[in-house]
């Protein structure tokens, strides 16, 4: 008799864990999803405050004009895939799991840009934002110090 009640708890056991697995996979499962979406979320807003930066810089050695120039220091985000300036638009190119996301700034005015394309990983660059003469096209430069 005794037997038999020992096997009886050792199934109840084996029962409870597995329900308790069966709550608990489906649960682990979403909160790992949730974590790689936060992740991406938090790549997004770094490009996005780095470039509402280059953006801002850029206007505000514009307004100045003449010599004026700032070296600043930004951080760019985890998958990030290239900068690129098109007329007065900064757009920053990060990865994510439903493809390619763009994170586009625009600026007051033309802009131009030297070795940005260099800058394909994550970490803290050094940007030069000077204003060019009156004379030129492009009326600020980017340039990777």
């Amino acid at each position: 008799m005794r037997m038999i009640f020992r096997g009886q708890i050792s199934n109840e056991l084996l029962i409870i864990i597995g329900f308790m697995l069966l709550f608990l996979i489906p649960l682990l499962f979403y909160a790992h999803g949730r974590s790689n979406a936060a992740s991406e979320d938090i790549a997004a807003q770094k490009a996005e405050a780095a470039a509402q930066r280059l953006a801002s810089l850029a206007d505000s050695v514009g307004y100045l004009g003449g010599a004026a120039a700032i070296v600043d220091e930004i951080e760019m985000p985890p998958n990030l895939r290239g900068i690129t300036v098109n007329g007065q638009d900064i757009v920053i190119t990060v990865d994510s799991s439903s493809g390619q996301r763009q994170i586009v700034k625009t600026c007051a005015f033309n802009l131009t840009e030297s070795g940005l394309g260099r800058i394909r990983k994550a970490g803290t660059y050094f940007i030069n934002v000077s204003a060019l003469p009156p004379g030129e096209a492009a009326q600020v430069k980017l340039e990777l110090s």
